[in-house]
């Protein structure tokens, strides 16, 4: 069985641009009083370069192969596994616009990093679990590939 990868990267200029704002912010603050030595204030630049750090590592990695579906979020959730004999049915789908990150709603679980296609994986239990890609195309393909192979 061949094996499908893909890593996305949360990469939304309009993030980095509300950071680098605020970092500017911070900065004029601490030149403008004069206050370079302060330690506390210097503490004030700890929260935005933590997130920042966060959200330049975060990371969305899938993996399709033999044993079934992998992903993980980068650093936030470690790899998960949901095996292909507990699938009820996968797809390629566009779904509306839920955000970045990990969201829970009635549809089930997305995990989201940019865009609105995803593989959405439907359990026996009924339960939706919907994984972003930015490779619809290729995902799409390698599932018809497989299915003729599993079949």
């Amino acid at each position: 069985m061949d094996t499908f990868t893909e890593s996305q990267r949360f990469r939304q200029g309009w993030v980095w641009i509300i950071l680098g704002f605020i970092t500017l912010i911070l900065v004029g603050s601490l030149y403008a009083a004069d206050t370079w030595n302060d330690p506390m204030l210097l503490i004030e630049f700890i929260p935005p370069l933590l997130i920042s750090l966060l959200l330049y590592s975060w990371r969305l990695d899938t993996r399709l192969d033999s044993e079934g579906i992998h992903y993980r979020i980068f650093p936030i959730l470690s790899w998960r596994t949901i095996s292909w004999n507990t699938v009820q049915s996968v797809s390629v789908s566009e779904y509306s616009f839920v955000g970045y990150g990990i969201r829970w709603g009635f549809a089930g679980w997305v995990y989201n990093i940019a865009g609105n296609k995803g593989l959405r994986i439907i359990r026996p239990n009924g339960r939706q679990i919907t994984i972003g890609t930015q490779r619809p195309d290729e995902l799409q393909h390698f599932l018809d590939r497989q299915y003729v192979q599993l079949s």
